[in-house]
């Protein structure tokens, strides 16, 4: 096995051996700082990380992957680990359900339907087990398409015709004839085919020409690995166990060891045939080029002999997805992300990753939401982020987060109730600055909220119930992008802190969140008396749902939606600070369905792409794939920009001085 690989280029046995010893060095010195900080060391990974394997190259879409620094994984943990190696040995799951035609066999399996099985369009997938290894990712484009997945595979068993007999493989060619004769009588719509056979292209063409004849619309190759030169899980096995640089496990993955130069040939043949590549979100260019890393985004890539591990096949099913719509077989876009972590704390953590270090974070209970709400308003109009916290500790999440942040200034909201003493002190040792902001009740800290720097009297203030998160959850997105704060009141009366801060803020325009049964109608009117030329506007639906859809109704379209349940503050509120930075808008649906409203404000809107926000107990797989249909078919040309905020009253701007809010 070559050593540690610089610029594709095996180093001297010396110096590989020092920089192994520094490598070393440099992880037990990050294990000692994230213990000094507190911090957990490495932790084992689930599968389900929405940063792991290919999915760590999705910079803006996925069409195009982009390497990031840390993408090639040098130590673990990863996914799997190994040894043992049974998880990484691990077959899909169709074939525990004997829907594999192993070396013996040559009939046609019966049933072995996946997806939508009840579809009137069926996708029959052909080949030997190397189409079969990306079965995790084809099982759920099936899903979010809406077709029959139907599994045709033989180990070791091209799907080609007139082609030289395989080798000493008989059962092979008897199989396909078999194949032949059924997808006769059975007519597919569609066909996802795989090789790893050389020199077999006319093979391929006869065989694809004979899927065309039958009247299968579509007919797509998929990218063969390559069988790796040397042995890959064992070297990352034994790197593991040592603690080495994975990177010493690069090997080339070869062309002319698959069956892709045949197959990417005969596509061009068939009308019917395209040929998807798919190297570049396995192989992407790299320091270690022309060789491959063997782990990346802590993923192992290769499982036995030249096949793909289920872990990193999985990850791979935005990418195949985007791919099989830019070829015209799919009909929708892997537009839908989700974010979500093992609890609130850890989804908030999440969602401030996009945010530049050294800013303002603010920290507020993970149990209540008035005091998320206004701080999700101003934290959406400063780039800052969300973070929560236990009321008597810090969550780890939140804590790792605010390492990674640095911020420079941490304020906390809340009273001690809310948020102890002992979590401030623990946030005094992770920023230079840690402030609590705190009111008698929740209207004062709201209002006190509006004041901190940079408030902008004589703009927009939203005003909310403070009695029920019901239609507050979407306000603080809008609010933020608007430079607006948020204020509360109660149903049928202004809390003396709010009339203070609307008394202050002297807005131009006020924007109530809600239907009467939330801020009365008596209240609205006597908002008037705050509003300059812009009035009292009321942004609301017959629910929680079709009030968030009247707030993003004034969000240019063609930006990026967060999506969060109506059923449950935390991860709406912790996405308002991220929707504010994208220009976008936060819309609710249920658990298991998305509401009338909500549809019908994403048909308007147009996204771009949408961030579900929580995990699958929150908002379920079947609801991200119904929101994937929702979303137009290509991405939306650019729109013009939002209209300029309304001027600030220059009466009310003595409001601050020296950059912080006079209260």
């Amino acid at each position: 096995m070559r050593r540690i690989l610089q610029a594709g280029r095996p180093l001297p046995p010396p110096v590989a051996s020092l920089r192994r010893f520094l490598a070393r060095v440099m992880t037990i010195q990050a294990a000692v700082l994230m213990v000094a900080a507190g911090l957990q060391g490495p932790t084992a990974l689930d599968g389900s990380e929405d940063d792991l394997g290919a999915r760590s190259l999705k910079e803006d879409s996925w069409s195009t992957p982009v390497l990031g620094a840390d993408d090639i994984t040098r130590f673990g943990p990863v996914v799997p680990m190994t040894p043992p190696m049974d998880e990484l040995y691990r077959d899909p799951v169709y074939y525990t359900e004997g829907c594999h035609v192993w070396r013996p066999g040559t009939e046609v399996l019966p049933g072995c339907l996946y997806g939508d099985v009840d579809s009137e369009v069926t996708v029959a997938v052909v080949g030997n087990s190397k189409i079969g290894q990306y079965f995790p990712a084809l099982e759920e484009i099936a899903l979010r398409e809406g077709w029959a997945l139907r599994m045709y595979t033989k180990s070791a068993c091209d799907f080609v015709k007139d082609a030289p007999a395989t080798p000493g493989y008989p059962e092979c060619d008897l199989y396909n004839d078999a194949l032949r004769e059924h997808l006769e009588a059975n007519p597919p719509d569609l066909v996802l085919t795989g090789g790893m056979r050389q020199d077999v292209e006319e093979g391929y063409v006869s065989a694809w020409t004979f899927l065309e004849d039958l009247g299968v619309d579509q007919i797509v190759a998929l990218w063969d690995t390559p069988v790796p030169v040397e042995s890959i899980n064992t070297c990352v096995a034994d790197a593991l166990q040592g603690g080495d640089d994975l990177t010493q496990c690069a090997t080339p993955m070869l062309e002319s060891r698959s069956g892709n130069p045949s197959m990417r040939e005969a596509a061009t043949e068939v009308d019917a045939a395209t040929f998807v590549d798919l190297r570049d979100w396995v192989c992407p260019e790299s320091e270690l080029s022309p060789d491959c890393a063997a782990v990346l985004g802590r993923a192992q890539i290769y499982a036995s002999g030249s096949h793909m591990s289920q872990d990193y096949a999985a990850t791979l099913t935005d990418p195949i997805h985007q791919r099989l719509h830019e070829v015209g077989m799919a009909t929708y876009r892997p537009s839908v992300d989700r974010v979500a972590g093992e609890d609130r704390y850890e989804t908030a953590a999440l969602l401030s990753r996009g945010v530049e270090p050294g800013g303002r974070v603010f920290v507020v209970s993970g149990q209540d939401y008035p005091d998320a709400l206004a701080a999700a308003a101003k934290a959406g109009h400063t780039a800052g982020a969300v973070l929560l916290t236990h009321p008597e500790s810090l969550a780890v999440a939140t804590r790792q987060a605010l390492v990674r942040l640095e911020p420079a200034e941490v304020v906390v909201v809340g009273g001690t109730q809310a948020v102890s003493d002992d979590v401030v002190e623990e946030l005094r040792a992770l920023s230079p600055q840690v402030e609590r902001i705190a009111g008698a009740n929740r209207y004062a800290t709201a209002a006190a909220i509006s004041r901190l720097a940079p408030a902008r009297p004589g703009g927009v203030v939203y005003i909310t119930t403070g009695t029920s998160a019901t239609d507050a959850l979407a306000a603080a997105a809008q609010a933020g992008q608007r430079e607006a704060p948020v204020l509360l009141v109660r149903p049928d009366s202004i809390p003396g802190p709010t009339l203070q801060a609307l008394q202050d803020l002297r807005p131009h325009t006020i924007v109530v969140a809600g239907g009467t049964q939330a801020v009365s109608d008596a209240v609205a009117v006597e908002l008037e008396q705050f509003a300059g030329n812009g009035g009292v506007e009321r942004r609301a639906g017959a629910d929680r749902y079709a009030t968030a859809a009247a707030l993003a109704a004034d969000v240019a379209p063609g930006g990026v939606l967060h999506i969060g349940v109506g059923s449950s503050f935390a991860d709406s509120l912790a996405a308002a600070p991220a929707s504010a930075a994208a220009d976008g808008a936060v819309l609710l649906v249920s658990s298991d369905g998305v509401p009338g409203p909500t549809a019908e404000a994403i048909a308007q809107l147009r996204p771009s792409r949408i961030v579900v926000t929580g995990g699958t107990a929150v908002v379920s797989e079947d609801v991200r794939r119904a929101l994937m249909r929702l979303v137009p078919s290509e991405p939306p040309p650019p729109t013009d920009p939002a209209p300029p905020l309304p001027p600030t009253d220059p009466v009310a701007a003595p409001l601050l001085e020296g950059g912080r809010a006079l209260g």
